[in-house]
């Protein structure tokens, strides 16, 4: 469960992302409130492992954490999606996972391996790096993968509010960021993605990130709701650190929509073998049953969303456009 540096770039970029003056932020263009900051508090990796389900279901059903997204390829999906037919309504979506990175905790994909060879190592499983995934997926495999893992989750009860990339794999090219967001537009379930003004493409380019005129495009024509800024916390040597960080993310909030990531884990030692940031993943969760950050959100002038709620503001804007063109 090791994050790879990608990832970690890709949203740290996306987290300094802002609009250039004059434009209207999601937020705005989804009927909130003019200027407010508003906040997906977002938990990744259920389906992983048993504990990394248990702590966010506990920050999904009693705070503070808005959505989180599943791994349906994971070993433990079945049983978030035993609890999730126990808790209907929740804000859930799709990881779509195309890596494996722990040695100690290794998972396969969901279509049979003939349907998609280029996906699995010699062993059977998903490759271990977002780098090997990039060098040797073939495009039509990664489809007929990511259909399989929407489609087992519906099958076993979950109906996906957004998908989102695990480790962000499907960033890494132009044409598995284009059947990305295909597949958003075909099942019509938002891709978790962020506004690319000017500024967020310089800011690509500056650190080195090749994004070509597809890529751009395929963003810029992609017509579901995005966010205005992704952010998550950095690796951190202590739980005060940790949640200092985390209150200094929420304290620089801009107008519009951002999404927060975390990564809440209990610190089991099971946990200890599978990931070497376990300690980060365990002062991730416990941030969601402390008190004192508890105190500190209700007191922010912040307002908490999640993508079901965006997708039905989203349907009614949409809607009223429609009336009033006609």
């Amino acid at each position: 469960m090791k994050r790879v540096s990608v990832l970690g770039c890709l949203l740290i970029l996306l987290g300094a992302a802002s609009r250039t003056p004059g434009q209207t932020n999601w937020a705005e263009q989804l009927g909130f409130p003019a200027g407010k900051r508003v906040l997906i508090l977002h938990a990744n990796d259920m389906g992983i492992a048993y504990e990394c389900n248990r702590p966010i279901q506990r920050g999904l059903t009693s705070g503070p954490l808005t959505s989180a997204s599943v791994v349906s390829a994971g070993p433990w999906f079945a049983e978030c999606a035993d609890w999730a037919k126990s808790n209907p309504g929740l804000d859930l979506g799709i990881s779509l996972s195309f890596v494996s990175p722990s040695p100690a905790l290794k998972w396969s994909g969901v279509a049979p391996h003939h349907e998609a060879p280029s996906l699995s190592t010699v062993d059977g499983y998903l490759p271990s790096t977002v780098l090997q995934f990039h060098l040797r997926a073939d495009a039509k495999h990664v489809r007929r993968e990511a259909e399989a893992q929407i489609q087992r989750a519906r099958a076993m009860g979950i109906q996906p509010t957004h998908i989102h990339p695990h480790l962000g794999a499907m960033l890494t090219r132009p044409d598995l960021l284009q059947l990305y967001l295909e597949l958003a537009q075909e099942y019509w379930i938002p891709a978790v993605m962020v506004e690319f003004t000017p500024k967020v493409v310089a800011e690509f380019r500056a650190a080195g990130f090749s994004l070509d005129d597809r890529m751009l495009q395929a963003i810029a024509s992609y017509p579901l709701p995005k966010v205005d800024a992704i952010k998550r916390i950095g690796e951190t040597s202590s739980y005060d650190e940790t949640r200092q960080q985390f209150y200094k993310l929420i304290n620089e909030l801009e107008p519009g929509i951002t999404q927060i990531f975390l990564n809440p884990s209990d610190g089991s030692p099971g946990l200890r073998r599978a990931s070497q940031k376990w300690r980060n993943r365990a002062w991730e969760a416990k941030l969601l049953t402390d008190p004192e950050v508890r105190d500190f959100l209700k007191k922010q002038d912040v307002v908490f969303t999640n993508w079901r709620d965006i997708m039905r503001r989203y349907h009614a804007v949409r809607d009223v456009t429609v009336v009033e063109s006609k």
